[in-house]
């Protein structure tokens, strides 16, 4: 059976280039992006949630 971990992080929701550059920093740590909340604040963040397989 797999075990899970989650987590929520901030990530530029505006600015593509930037927030391709958060995704892919986050999935090097092994992280899997399962849902973006639609929570942009002023400086154009949003939170996303990620998982990956429990070690």
């Amino acid at each position: 059976m797999k075990l899970w971990e989650y987590d929520s992080r901030r990530i530029h929701a505006v600015h593509m280039p930037q927030q391709m550059n958060d995704l892919e920093k986050i999935g090097n740590e092994g992280w899997e992006l399962i849902f973006i909340k639609d929570d942009l604040d002023e400086e154009g963040t949003a939170t996303a949630i990620f998982k990956r397989e429990k070690l």
